[in-house]
């Protein structure tokens, strides 16, 4: 019998950022959003190595990821273990990556995670045999490049294994002795986040009211034992979201789309380019029309920024109109909002972005309609991978 089940919900070009509205959105399958899981594996160093600001990071993307992951099993006052496993080694820079490596370990620290670090285990190897083209494809299965080859894929596997079973072997080793360190009075997973400003007598009370309204919100749900869902309309293109083609995508776009003038859904699963809605020319353009279910007060757009030549100088602009019941002129006017998304950057990888807008007007409630447009300005060339119309 199968006790244990792994379910891949990563996307490709994907950093902790994307990661967290991944999860707080649920933008997964029907049958994946159902399972409570008991561990949560990050592994993004590489994309977030590349980012040009690491202090978001440390104090913004990584505490919420690991927010959001600790909510996918909220009721339960321990689960999901959420490990940390740092699987990149380099690269080009190897300063930001020891950068990444100590804010992964107080980050870790702070939140009382399991911290694996495979870096360590073949960065010294690497480093001493940077020239040696033969002994640095044995280790890696590729050259020393961004994306290494099945060599460390499966060095990764391995080295959390070995962490996974020298972890479960000391606790029930501990049990057997009666030994080990007192769980604290409050649960863990909820510990605000981080603050170096902040004072001991603020991380208690931010800890407390944390727990307070998990607790109240679980209470809630018991009774009513209905799943909310955050999101009006929302998806994402990756294996598990079940927009992982040209058709399911394209059925994903026909719920809402009333008008497109060149762009497409195009791609594929695995290879480049990978699948998703691409404006191919200057001043494409397209329309959704979103009838909205619940209170929705937000837009997040998840869009491709690249160093490539197609991306240099593309901007894409989004206009939002909210239609309520009996509007009137006046009413429109202070409903509408513009938005403006690069697809350039000078770091030197591609990597899938979020950009959050509030939605004008105090958001749309159920039964309004959301009016999007989408128009190319500059450039000829875009991507989206992802659009999620959310309460939060």
């Amino acid at each position: 019998k199968s006790v244990v089940k792994v379910t891949n919900i990563a996307a490709g070009g994907a950093s902790s950022e994307i990661a967290k509205v991944v999860l707080e959105y649920q933008l997964m399958t029907e049958e994946v959003k159902k399972v409570q899981p008991h561990v949560v594996i990050w592994s993004h160093a590489p994309n977030d190595a590349q980012e040009s600001d690491m202090n978001a990071i440390f104090y913004t993307h990584l505490p919420g990821f690991v927010n959001a992951a600790r909510n996918l099993n909220l009721c339960d006052e321990q689960l999901p273990m959420v490990i940390m496993l740092e699987d990149f080694y380099g690269y080009e820079d190897y300063s930001r990556v020891n950068m990444l490596s100590g804010y992964l370990s107080k980050l870790s620290s702070w939140y009382g995670l399991m911290n694996v670090n495979q870096a360590n285990v073949i960065n010294h190897e690497l480093w001493s045999n940077y020239d040696n083209s033969t002994r640095i494809s044995y280790i890696l299965g590729s050259e020393f490049e961004l994306h290494s080859g099945m060599g460390n894929h499966v060095g990764v596997a391995w080295t959390l294994f070995f962490n996974f079973l020298s972890a479960f072997t000391d606790s029930c080793t501990d049990g057997l002795l009666g030994v080990g360190i007192p769980a604290s009075s409050m649960p863990l997973k909820f510990l605000g986040p981080y603050d170096e400003s902040g004072s001991y007598r603020m991380i208690q009370s931010t800890w407390q009211t944390n727990q307070d309204r998990a607790r109240n919100h679980c209470s809630k749900q018991q009774m009513s034992k209905e799943r909310t869902e955050p999101c009006t309309y929302a998806f994402m293109a990756n294996a598990m979201s079940g927009v992982n083609n040209v058709a399911e995508l394209q059925a994903k776009m026909a719920e809402v789309l009333t008008a497109s003038d060149g762009w497409d859904a195009s791609g594929f699963p695995k290879k480049q380019p990978k699948i998703g809605w691409y404006a191919s020319k200057h001043g494409a353009s397209f329309s959704l029309r979103i009838e909205v279910k619940s209170d929705t007060n937000f837009l997040t757009i998840m869009s491709m920024k690249s160093y490539g030549p197609n991306f240099v100088d593309t901007i894409l602009n989004i206009s939002v109109q909210i239609v309520r019941k009996g509007d009137n002129q006046q009413a429109l006017a202070s409903s509408s909002a513009s938005y403006e998304i690069t697809g350039y950057h000078e770091t030197r990888t591609s990597i899938h972005v979020p950009h959050k807008f509030e939605l004008p007007g105090g958001g749309a409630r159920a039964g309004d309609s959301i009016l999007l447009d989408g128009k190319l300005t500059s450039g000829a060339y875009f991507k989206i991978n992802g659009l999620a119309l959310c309460s939060f």
